[in-house]
């Protein structure tokens, strides 16, 4: 049996969790034809012919290892008591995801959608709920609690931060590394956008760009960052470098995994969302590093040649591109 399909066997026996900052994506394209004023204001109507709705964030993390084959994925994270968060559940539960660790923060949280006007496939200024979002302490104790709860059921763990006032405040961040202490036999995968090293014990994940800002030394080497990060951590670290692949830090030293050649045009967007869902995929189960890193990377050149969404890779797709 080759590589790949070892791959998808540990991929398969894994049981994910994926708590952070879930999101849902808004397509609105934009009638551009249109010259209808107001009767009320006078000002110019924007009439929405067609509208479409996909994962962001945690939730694409979550869509990504189910495409992948994971046996079971679990969504911890926070929903409001609106129609979006109707929506995003139902967006979860398309992909098969187990939505009963989303906490509903009713009145107090709003849920978190960027909202994309278009106008002839040309993306317009970007309308954000949920940005004033403030995460109490009673909303904390829940999501600490359904974290705890998944640890003990679950192979790996994806800590997801992406928005800067959402989930993963400082607070909560210490909470959760209390999680990960008490569950050593689990693996955590840290996807953080702004608080990466804060978390303790966790595997990490990162961009070039983001290796870089934690280490202070941008435009450095980005090897010599992954080792620095490695040394910080004292976990293994993988950082993806595009359409260079991914570098992997490990006690062993850094290991480079070549990137997968792609016609043009790609679109990069949730494309890390895809990686660390692979790589929590293959660790959880007893992977090594690199196995996860070169399941990453074919996964991740599936999903950047999915354009104008935040796409999902399946294993057929994969299988078709490595032959």
């Amino acid at each position: 049996m080759g590589w790949l399909e070892s791959a998808f066997e540990l991929v398969e026996r894994a049981q994910v969790a994926v708590c952070g900052d879930f999101a849902l994506d808004a397509y609105w394209d934009l009638d551009q034809s249109c010259t209808e004023l107001s009767f009320e204001t006078g000002k110019a109507v924007r009439r929405v012919v067609a509208q479409r709705y996909g994962l962001g964030g945690a939730g694409n993390v979550a869509a990504n290892a189910r495409s992948l084959g994971a046996r079971g994925v679990r969504a911890i994270g926070l929903v409001g008591d609106d129609p979006f968060g109707a929506e995003l559940r139902a967006q979860l539960e398309r992909f098969g995801v187990d939505v009963s660790g989303m906490v509903d923060g009713g009145d107090l949280w709003q849920s978190v959608v960027y909202a994309k006007p278009h106008v002839s496939n040309r993306e317009q200024e970007r309308l954000d709920f949920g940005a004033a979002n403030r995460l109490t302490p009673a909303l904390t104790e829940a999501l600490v609690d359904q974290l705890d709860r998944a640890a003990h059921d679950c192979d790996a763990v994806v800590l997801n931060q992406q928005i800067d006032d959402g989930v993963a405040t400082g607070a909560m961040i210490e909470r959760i590394n209390e999680v990960i202490a008490r569950h050593p036999d689990r693996v955590f995968v840290v996807d953080s956008r702004h608080r990466a090293t804060a978390f303790r014990g966790a595997v990490l994940k990162c961009n070039a760009h983001e290796a870089a800002a934690l280490c202070g030394a941008a435009g450095s080497d980005v090897g010599a960052c992954a080792r620095r990060l490695r040394e910080c951590t004292g976990q293994t670290v993988f950082v993806t470098c595009g359409r260079d692949g991914l570098l992997v830090a490990d006690e062993s030293g850094v290991h480079a995994v070549a990137g997968v050649d792609v016609s043009a045009p790609v679109d990069p967007v949730g494309a890390g969302d895809t990686v660390v869902a692979a790589l929590a995929g293959v660790l959880g189960c007893g992977g090594d590093a690199i196995t996860a890193a070169r399941l990453a990377n074919l996964a991740a050149a599936v999903t950047v040649q999915k354009l104008g969404t935040t796409g999902t890779a399946t294993p057929g797709e994969i299988r078709r591109l490595h032959s």
